[in-house]
Protein backbone atom coordinates (compact mmCIF):
# COMPACT_ATOMS: atom_id res chain seq x y z
CA UNK A 1 0.00 0.00 0.00
CA UNK A 2 1.38 3.17 -1.06
CA UNK A 3 1.30 6.36 0.93
CA UNK A 4 -0.77 9.05 -0.78
CA UNK A 5 -0.07 12.83 -0.13
CA UNK A 6 -2.30 15.42 0.06
CA UNK A 7 -3.44 16.04 -3.42
CA UNK A 8 -3.90 12.63 -3.71
CA UNK A 9 -6.54 12.73 -1.20
CA UNK A 10 -7.99 15.77 -2.71
CA UNK A 11 -8.15 13.48 -5.83
CA UNK A 12 -9.95 10.88 -4.37
CA UNK A 13 -12.25 13.04 -2.22
CA UNK A 14 -13.55 14.33 -5.27
CA UNK A 15 -13.71 11.24 -7.45
CA UNK A 16 -16.18 10.10 -4.87
CA UNK A 17 -18.51 13.14 -5.15
CA UNK A 18 -18.77 12.49 -8.93
CA UNK A 19 -19.36 9.03 -8.38
CA UNK A 20 -22.37 10.20 -5.68
CA UNK A 21 -23.41 12.98 -8.09
CA UNK A 22 -24.15 9.99 -11.37
CA UNK A 23 -25.53 7.90 -8.42
CA UNK A 24 -28.24 10.52 -7.49
CA UNK A 25 -28.61 11.62 -11.52
CA UNK A 26 -29.63 7.68 -12.63
CA UNK A 27 -31.82 7.18 -9.41
CA UNK A 28 -35.64 7.21 -10.38
CA UNK A 29 -37.46 10.01 -10.07
CA UNK A 30 -39.83 10.84 -7.53
CA UNK A 31 -43.19 11.94 -8.28
CA UNK A 32 -45.16 14.82 -7.65
CA UNK A 33 -48.31 14.29 -6.17
CA UNK A 34 -51.11 15.79 -9.06
CA UNK A 35 -53.33 18.71 -7.12
CA UNK A 36 -56.92 18.20 -7.21
CA UNK A 37 -58.11 19.60 -10.59
CA UNK A 38 -61.37 21.73 -10.20
CA UNK A 39 -64.19 20.11 -11.68
CA UNK A 40 -67.13 22.09 -13.59
CA UNK A 41 -69.90 19.33 -12.34
CA UNK A 42 -71.58 19.51 -8.82
CA UNK A 43 -70.25 16.73 -7.16
CA UNK A 44 -74.30 15.34 -6.79
CA UNK A 45 -76.47 16.20 -9.45
CA UNK A 46 -79.82 18.68 -7.50
CA UNK A 47 -83.00 17.64 -7.86
CA UNK A 48 -84.94 18.64 -10.86
CA UNK A 49 -86.90 21.81 -10.65
CA UNK A 50 -90.61 21.61 -11.43
CA UNK A 51 -92.48 24.47 -13.21
CA UNK A 52 -95.78 23.00 -12.19
CA UNK A 53 -96.90 23.33 -8.47
CA UNK A 54 -96.57 20.99 -6.43
CA UNK A 55 -101.19 21.09 -6.04
CA UNK A 56 -103.35 22.27 -8.69
CA UNK A 57 -105.36 25.18 -6.63
CA UNK A 58 -109.51 24.05 -6.89
CA UNK A 59 -111.38 26.14 -8.90
CA UNK A 60 -113.74 28.56 -7.38
CA UNK A 61 -117.11 27.28 -7.17
CA UNK A 62 -119.64 29.92 -8.86
CA UNK A 63 -122.08 31.19 -6.70
CA UNK A 64 -125.79 29.69 -6.86
CA UNK A 65 -128.24 31.69 -7.91
CA UNK A 66 -130.94 33.35 -5.75
CA UNK A 67 -133.68 31.77 -5.06
CA UNK A 68 -132.48 28.79 -7.58
CA UNK A 69 -133.33 30.83 -10.48
CA UNK A 70 -130.67 30.87 -13.49
CA UNK A 71 -129.38 34.07 -14.26
CA UNK A 72 -130.69 35.63 -11.06
CA UNK A 73 -127.42 36.28 -9.64
CA UNK A 74 -126.05 35.40 -6.31
CA UNK A 75 -127.16 36.36 -3.03
CA UNK A 76 -125.51 39.07 -1.30
CA UNK A 77 -123.96 38.76 2.09
CA UNK A 78 -126.40 39.68 5.02
CA UNK A 79 -129.19 39.03 2.55
CA UNK A 80 -131.66 35.97 1.42
CA UNK A 81 -133.73 35.62 -1.24
CA UNK A 82 -137.32 36.57 -0.52
CA UNK A 83 -139.34 35.89 -4.14
CA UNK A 84 -138.53 35.99 -7.61
CA UNK A 85 -139.97 36.46 -11.29
CA UNK A 86 -139.24 36.82 -14.76
CA UNK A 87 -140.27 39.72 -16.16
CA UNK A 88 -139.79 41.45 -19.51
CA UNK A 89 -138.53 45.09 -17.63
CA UNK A 90 -136.59 46.20 -20.68
CA UNK A 91 -139.17 45.68 -23.58
CA UNK A 92 -136.73 44.04 -26.07
CA UNK A 93 -139.13 40.86 -25.95
CA UNK A 94 -136.58 39.14 -23.03
CA UNK A 95 -137.42 37.93 -20.27
CA UNK A 96 -134.99 39.62 -17.24
CA UNK A 97 -135.15 38.29 -13.40
CA UNK A 98 -136.42 40.45 -10.69
CA UNK A 99 -135.51 39.53 -7.18
CA UNK A 100 -136.66 40.24 -3.91
CA UNK A 101 -133.50 39.88 -1.04
CA UNK A 102 -134.67 40.49 2.81
CA UNK A 103 -132.16 41.52 5.14
CA UNK A 104 -130.38 39.26 7.51
CA UNK A 105 -127.65 40.81 8.74
CA UNK A 106 -128.41 43.84 11.53
CA UNK A 107 -127.60 47.04 9.89
CA UNK A 108 -128.53 50.59 9.42
CA UNK A 109 -130.42 51.02 5.83
CA UNK A 110 -133.26 49.67 3.60
CA UNK A 111 -135.11 46.40 5.37
CA UNK A 112 -135.51 45.13 1.71
CA UNK A 113 -133.47 45.03 -1.53
CA UNK A 114 -135.14 44.77 -5.14
CA UNK A 115 -132.25 43.69 -8.17
CA UNK A 116 -133.47 43.51 -11.63
CA UNK A 117 -130.49 41.58 -13.89
CA UNK A 118 -131.59 42.36 -17.87
CA UNK A 119 -131.05 39.43 -20.01
CA UNK A 120 -127.96 40.00 -21.58
CA UNK A 121 -127.71 43.26 -19.88
CA UNK A 122 -126.36 45.05 -17.03
CA UNK A 123 -127.79 44.49 -12.88
CA UNK A 124 -129.47 46.74 -10.99
CA UNK A 125 -130.35 47.56 -7.02
CA UNK A 126 -132.26 49.29 -4.93
CA UNK A 127 -133.05 49.06 -1.27
CA UNK A 128 -136.61 49.88 -0.70
CA UNK A 129 -139.28 50.06 3.01
CA UNK A 130 -141.62 47.65 3.76
CA UNK A 131 -143.73 45.93 6.56
CA UNK A 132 -144.98 42.84 5.48
CA UNK A 133 -145.00 39.28 6.11
CA UNK A 134 -142.17 37.23 5.06
CA UNK A 135 -144.52 33.62 4.65
CA UNK A 136 -146.65 36.45 2.18
CA UNK A 137 -145.83 36.40 -1.51
CA UNK A 138 -144.86 39.98 -1.76
CA UNK A 139 -144.95 40.21 -5.97
CA UNK A 140 -148.21 41.19 -6.41
CA UNK A 141 -148.38 41.58 -10.48
CA UNK A 142 -146.67 42.65 -13.79
CA UNK A 143 -148.22 45.26 -15.62
CA UNK A 144 -147.23 48.24 -17.90
CA UNK A 145 -147.97 50.94 -15.40
CA UNK A 146 -147.07 53.74 -17.45
CA UNK A 147 -147.60 52.29 -20.72
CA UNK A 148 -143.75 53.29 -22.36
CA UNK A 149 -143.84 49.89 -23.55
CA UNK A 150 -142.31 47.97 -20.22
CA UNK A 151 -143.36 45.94 -17.70
CA UNK A 152 -143.29 46.84 -14.14
CA UNK A 153 -143.31 44.85 -11.18
CA UNK A 154 -146.25 45.29 -8.20
CA UNK A 155 -145.00 45.03 -4.92
CA UNK A 156 -146.60 44.68 -1.72
CA UNK A 157 -144.75 47.12 0.96
CA UNK A 158 -147.44 46.71 3.58
CA UNK A 159 -150.99 45.76 4.18
CA UNK A 160 -153.51 46.52 6.98
CA UNK A 161 -156.78 44.84 8.38
CA UNK A 162 -158.74 45.38 5.74
CA UNK A 163 -156.18 47.43 3.67
CA UNK A 164 -153.04 46.63 1.45
CA UNK A 165 -150.22 48.81 0.29
CA UNK A 166 -147.96 48.43 -3.06
CA UNK A 167 -145.27 50.14 -4.84
CA UNK A 168 -144.25 50.11 -8.46
CA UNK A 169 -140.75 49.20 -9.77
CA UNK A 170 -139.65 49.39 -13.33
CA UNK A 171 -136.60 51.08 -15.56
CA UNK A 172 -136.48 54.61 -15.30
CA UNK A 173 -133.48 56.74 -16.49
CA UNK A 174 -130.92 55.53 -14.41
CA UNK A 175 -131.75 52.21 -14.00
CA UNK A 176 -134.11 50.07 -11.48
CA UNK A 177 -136.32 52.45 -9.82
CA UNK A 178 -139.40 52.71 -7.78
CA UNK A 179 -141.81 54.93 -8.19
CA UNK A 180 -142.18 57.97 -6.70
CA UNK A 181 -144.06 61.34 -6.75
CA UNK A 182 -142.44 65.17 -7.51
CA UNK A 183 -140.89 65.39 -3.89
CA UNK A 184 -139.07 62.37 -3.86
CA UNK A 185 -141.71 60.38 -1.57
CA UNK A 186 -142.12 56.98 -2.66
CA UNK A 187 -145.31 56.29 -4.05
CA UNK A 188 -147.37 53.88 -1.81
CA UNK A 189 -150.71 53.40 -3.57
CA UNK A 190 -153.50 52.21 -1.21
CA UNK A 191 -156.64 49.82 -2.09
CA UNK A 192 -159.34 48.10 -0.43
CA UNK A 193 -160.89 48.62 2.75
CA UNK A 194 -163.63 48.09 5.18
CA UNK A 195 -167.37 48.68 5.34
CA UNK A 196 -166.88 52.45 6.69
CA UNK A 197 -163.90 53.45 4.20
CA UNK A 198 -161.80 52.35 1.02
CA UNK A 199 -159.43 53.28 -1.19
CA UNK A 200 -159.08 52.36 -4.76
CA UNK A 201 -155.86 52.67 -7.83
CA UNK A 202 -157.01 52.70 -11.11
CA UNK A 203 -154.48 52.89 -14.11
CA UNK A 204 -155.91 54.74 -17.43
CA UNK A 205 -155.01 55.95 -20.86
CA UNK A 206 -156.80 59.86 -21.79
CA UNK A 207 -155.60 60.63 -25.22
CA UNK A 208 -152.85 58.55 -25.87
CA UNK A 209 -151.59 59.74 -22.17
CA UNK A 210 -151.27 57.01 -19.37
CA UNK A 211 -153.08 58.34 -15.65
CA UNK A 212 -152.73 56.73 -12.30
CA UNK A 213 -156.14 57.92 -10.36
CA UNK A 214 -156.18 57.39 -6.57
CA UNK A 215 -159.46 57.43 -4.64
CA UNK A 216 -160.40 57.54 -1.02
CA UNK A 217 -164.17 57.31 0.74
CA UNK A 218 -165.43 57.01 4.00
CA UNK A 219 -168.99 57.72 5.84
CA UNK A 220 -167.24 58.83 9.05
CA UNK A 221 -169.59 62.28 8.52
CA UNK A 222 -172.49 60.90 8.26
CA UNK A 223 -173.78 57.55 8.18
CA UNK A 224 -176.23 58.09 5.52
CA UNK A 225 -173.30 59.78 3.16
CA UNK A 226 -170.23 59.11 1.95
CA UNK A 227 -167.26 61.75 1.59
CA UNK A 228 -164.91 61.29 -1.29
CA UNK A 229 -161.92 62.78 -3.12
CA UNK A 230 -160.17 61.60 -6.43
CA UNK A 231 -156.24 62.40 -7.43
CA UNK A 232 -155.01 61.94 -11.00
CA UNK A 233 -151.17 62.11 -12.07
CA UNK A 234 -149.61 61.29 -15.36
CA UNK A 235 -146.25 59.85 -15.25
CA UNK A 236 -142.95 60.96 -16.50
CA UNK A 237 -140.59 57.79 -16.45
CA UNK A 238 -141.21 56.25 -13.16
CA UNK A 239 -142.42 59.59 -11.32
CA UNK A 240 -145.83 60.61 -11.11
CA UNK A 241 -146.67 63.95 -11.62
CA UNK A 242 -150.16 65.05 -10.33
CA UNK A 243 -152.59 66.89 -12.59
CA UNK A 244 -156.07 67.57 -10.84
CA UNK A 245 -157.63 66.79 -7.52
CA UNK A 246 -161.22 66.81 -6.60
CA UNK A 247 -163.70 66.08 -4.15
CA UNK A 248 -167.35 65.07 -3.21
CA UNK A 249 -170.28 64.15 -1.55
CA UNK A 250 -172.41 60.86 -2.18
CA UNK A 251 -176.03 60.92 0.03
CA UNK A 252 -177.69 57.76 0.21
CA UNK A 253 -181.01 56.53 0.85
CA UNK A 254 -180.41 54.31 4.40
CA UNK A 255 -177.18 55.11 7.22
CA UNK A 256 -174.63 53.00 6.13
CA UNK A 257 -175.61 52.33 2.29
CA UNK A 258 -172.69 51.60 0.05
CA UNK A 259 -172.46 54.00 -2.90
CA UNK A 260 -173.20 53.58 -6.25
CA UNK A 261 -170.19 52.15 -8.25
CA UNK A 262 -168.35 50.49 -5.65
CA UNK A 263 -165.40 49.04 -7.30
CA UNK A 264 -164.28 52.70 -8.33
CA UNK A 265 -163.61 52.95 -4.35
CA UNK A 266 -162.31 49.78 -3.05
CA UNK A 267 -160.41 47.84 -5.40
CA UNK A 268 -156.84 48.02 -7.23
CA UNK A 269 -157.52 47.95 -11.66
CA UNK A 270 -154.57 48.52 -14.02
CA UNK A 271 -154.78 47.54 -17.84
CA UNK A 272 -156.00 44.15 -16.82
CA UNK A 273 -154.59 43.60 -13.53
CA UNK A 274 -157.10 43.59 -10.91
CA UNK A 275 -156.12 43.38 -7.34
CA UNK A 276 -158.73 43.00 -4.40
Amino acid sequence: MTRQGPRGILRLVRKWLALALVLVSCGPAVATAPKDVPTALPSRVPDAVSAAPSTVPLATPSPAPACGVPGAGPVPDGWTCAETTKVDLDGNGWPDVFVIFARTAPASGDAWLARIALNGGPTYEIGFAADVDDARSMIRGLVDVDRDGRDDVLVELGHGASTEIVGVFGLGKNGLAQAAYQDGTKARLLFAGSVRHGAAVECRSQSGRAELVMRGISNYTADDQWDWSESVYTWSSKVLVLTSQRKGVIKVAHPFDPPPNEDAFWSFRCFGVDLY
